[in-house]
């Protein structure tokens, strides 16, 4: 996985970011004309004042701008789906950060938590096409995800502490043996969001070939 790659269906927007520079260059001025120039005279304080403003405005100006980038909050006007959806990105966000600790110690058991990663952003996205099926996955988006990034987060949480002893490496291979369920499961969990939509489509098939039947229109 692409460390520098945004998560799946999520947006970001680049703002920029206020360097501390230009205030203290600013601020600078003061100190260096206070071992050069009399303090108690108005003029000269005035003068001061306006070259250290100049000087915060032309580093403000020259020095290269910095930007970070800021997700845009999934907002659908369905106040339950971008609750749901909220949870997933903060729950996805984590399974990341846990993959990206262990990539260079544990390869294996990263991989199998970027494959799981990949189902919850499906599963994001199959919600967000069918709103209607976030009472569905009520139980998987309160248990069983937090479960799953806990898990992931023990993992790596032992892994980088080093240990050696057995009930470290037990407690790795039992995370990393649930794992392959994990992600068969969240894989079933998708699949099952489309169910639904099966049989809609199916019976919607049904009766539009029954009403062009009736209407001599077939």
């Amino acid at each position: 996985m692409n460390d520098n790659k945004a998560p799946v269906g999520r947006r970001y927007v680049s703002v920029p970011v206020k360097s501390a520079i230009p205030i203290w260059g600013a601020a600078a001025v003061w100190v260096i004309a206070a071992f050069f120039v009399p303090m108690y005279s108005i003029i000269h304080i005035l003068i001061i004042a306006a070259v250290s403003a100049a000087v915060g405005l032309i580093l403000y100006f020259v020095l290269p701008k910095e930007y970070k980038q800021v997700e845009v909050p999934f907002a659908s006007g369905n106040l339950q789906l971008d609750g749901m959806i909220g949870e997933i990105d903060r729950a996805s966000d984590k399974l990341e950060a846990a993959r990206a600790a262990i990539r260079d110690t544990s390869p294996g058991t990263a991989d199998k938590i970027a494959q799981i990663n990949g189902s919850v952003n499906k599963i994001r996205e199959a919600l967000i096409a069918s709103p209607d099926d976030v009472g569905s996955v009520r139980r998987f988006i309160n248990y069983y995800l937090p479960t799953t990034v806990k898990l992931a987060e023990k993992y790596a949480v032992v892994s980088l502490s080093e240990a050696d002893g057995e009930n470290a490496t037990k407690t790795m291979k039992d995370i990393d043996g649930v794992f392959d369920q994990i992600k068969i499961s969240f894989d079933k969990q998708y699949d099952a969001l489309y169910d639904d939509d099966v049989i809609d489509v199916t019976s919607d098939i049904k009766v539009l070939e029954t009403m062009l039947e009736r209407d001599d229109l077939k």
